[in-house]
């Protein structure tokens, strides 16, 4: 893969040239401080752009059109990072070496027009497609129960600080939802084209200075580039002592989710030494709490550990007998303990590192990852695929084990039914 920067006034345009894939991948991401109040906002406004145009006045005819362009797809995610909140719009469609030529300016003007065209009357949006989408979102916030480990996490993080970045979910919320008119929806699409921090990824077989241009002549916006900040949420407080909940829920199986705090993590450290820490505790079936909680006392239908290493946070989530809690619990606590102490083998820490640099093999297989590899490289947050590769190296068994130091238990949430 080649890749190149190119920064303009309002944005900055990132390719990476492959020859890999047969489509040519574009993304555009939306940045700026995250605000709980506009989480369901954000979600709208992608679900909206998507719904219609002014050009293309129904989801039908949309689509129609898209279908003329070889089949193209446009679609829309909204997500925490850290201490921000991304919107992201992603076209995907043929390389017009496998179409007609002029297929990439029609494939990148349809896209543009989604953005930059809305389907508007009267200084707001299309009542009919608002309604649309409106019900669309309210059926996901009503559907968050639906998976109850994902509502497990939720829960977890919000007992661990409740007014904290980390414990926003990315579903909305229904009180916010109901404040969203047609009218208000529109002025604050025209405050996300003024003030964020935008970002363009290309991923593909592309001429560089053919679509430079017509990005250049078609994307217009006027945001500032400005110094987005740390990225990274930083625990002003850690607990003394842990706080320990329990609510009861409608489910048949219980859920025990443990929230970790990282408290005094070096750059380092918390991008690569965390990541074998986690591998060797819970990452996978080879890991301590696996063989120790599931196999050797059959306490756990399954447990798994995990990182959110934006938020310095590492999660434990299981599932559970209710009768087993407390004794799973400790297994869980003395598992952590021990690697404190230095309980780790040569055999551990090989195999997660081995893990780790086999799962940075696939990344160029994707161009969801790649994009997300320059994307966290752009934030400041992260390295190439080869300075992944060496930093992981470089990793120490004595540093795994000095880290093991930094991992306080803050919160242990159990969730349970009544009958287990």
């Amino acid at each position: 893969m080649e890749y190149i920067k190119k920064e303009f006034a309002a944005y900055n345009v990132h390719i990476i040239k492959t020859k890999t894939f047969k489509t040519v991948t574009v993304e555009v991401d939306f940045l700026r401080k995250v605000k709980k109040e506009e989480i369901t906002m954000r979600n709208f406004l992608g679900d909206i752009l998507l719904q219609s145009t002014e050009d293309y006045p129904t989801k039908r005819l949309l689509s129609k059109e898209a279908c003329k362009l070889y089949n193209l797809s446009i679609n829309t995610g909204s997500s925490r990072i850290g201490n921000f909140l991304n919107l992201n719009f992603t076209l995907q469609y043929l390389n017009e070496k496998y179409t007609e030529t002029g297929m990439q300016n029609k494939s990148l003007q349809f896209f543009f027009d989604t953005l930059f065209k809305p389907n508007i009357k009267d200084e707001k949006f299309d009542l009919k497609s608002f309604n649309i989408v409106k019900e669309g979102i309210k059926s996901d916030i009503k559907s968050i129960k639906d998976n109850m480990t994902k509502y497990g996490i939720i829960k977890l993080l919000s007992k661990m600080g409740e007014k904290e970045p980390y414990s926003y979910h990315g579903y909305g919320y229904m009180e916010d939802l109901e404040e969203i008119t047609p009218d208000n929806l529109y002025e604050y699409y025209k405050e996300v084209l003024r003030s964020d921090k935008v970002d363009i990824f290309i991923v593909g077989d592309v001429d560089e200075e053919e679509i430079l241009n017509f990005i250049k002549d078609n994307f217009k916006i006027n945001t500032v580039k400005k110094d987005i900040g740390n990225i990274v949420i930083e625990h002003e407080k850690i607990r003394g002592r842990m706080a320990k909940i329990t609510e009861e829920e409608n489910i048949s199986q219980s859920k025990l989710n443990i929230g970790c705090k990282l408290k005094g993590l070096n750059d380092f450290e918390r991008k690569y030494v965390m990541l074998l820490y986690n591998e060797i505790l819970g990452g996978s079936t080879e890991s301590k709490l696996f063989k120790n909680v599931r196999e050797k006392n059959s306490l756990a239908y399954y447990i798994t550990s995990g990182l959110k290493i934006y938020d310095n946070i590492l999660m434990i989530y299981s599932g559970i007998n209710k009768s087993e809690f407390e004794k799973a619990l400790n297994i869980i606590k003395r598992e952590m303990t021990k690697m404190k102490k230095g309980n780790i083998t040569d055999s551990e820490f090989e195999n997660a590192k081995k893990t780790i640099l086999a799962s940075y093999d696939t990344i160029e297989d994707s161009p969801k990852r790649i994009i997300g590899l320059y994307y966290s490289k752009e934030l400041g947050n992260g390295e190439d695929i080869e300075g992944k590769i060496e930093n992981v190296n470089k990793v120490t068994k004595e540093e795994v084990i000095k880290i093991a130091s930094k991992v306080k238990i803050d919160t242990v949430y159990l969730m349970y039914g009544k009958e287990n």
